[in-house]
């Protein structure tokens, strides 16, 4: 079953690294809970990344078909599955992160819960605020990029 995420929620890490979820987002996640949840370092972000363990599965299948003897693939998937660990949601409807794993992110006590269609990122909410804060400007030449392909104006190439 695919699950597509929504919603962005403010929550709070607790001294133990548990980060209460909330519940409209726990209700997203009911048709997949018992099978877990995979978590890791982002590799371009500050930030981690909680994959449902079904979609985690398609991505190493993926990364399977990678040379596992190519230098360069190695050292890729050593970068991309930083702090990988698979975690849970517990009956209370707590995730608990070991410490260290919080620390890749420089988590602290304010945390956003990213919705990044199959998988969510988990921020520091200053540091997530700080990589979302750009211009309109930057806005809608990003738009353009990206969603339709186009190079911004001042681009000559």
């Amino acid at each position: 079953m695919d699950i597509y995420f929504f919603g962005t929620f403010n929550c709070k890490a607790d001294a133990k690294g548990r980060i209460m979820l909330p519940v409209a987002l726990r209700n997203q996640m009911t048709p997949i809970l018992n099978e877990g949840f995979f978590i890791k370092k982002s590799y371009y972000n500050e930030c981690l990344e909680l994959y449902p363990a079904q979609e985690w599965y398609k991505i190493m299948a993926e990364m399977d078909q990678n040379n596992r003897f190519d230098e360069e693939s190695q050292l890729f998937q050593r970068i991309f599955m930083d702090g990988l660990r698979p975690v849970e949601v517990d009956g209370t409807g707590r995730l608990l992160l070991a410490k260290d794993v919080i620390s890749l992110a420089g988590i602290t006590k304010e945390v956003k819960i990213v919705p990044m269609r199959k998988h969510l990122e988990i921020w520091d909410v200053k540091e997530y605020e700080a990589t979302i804060s750009i211009s309109k400007e930057e806005k809608k030449n990003l738009v353009k990029r990206v969603m339709l392909n186009k190079k911004d104006d001042k681009d000559v190439s």
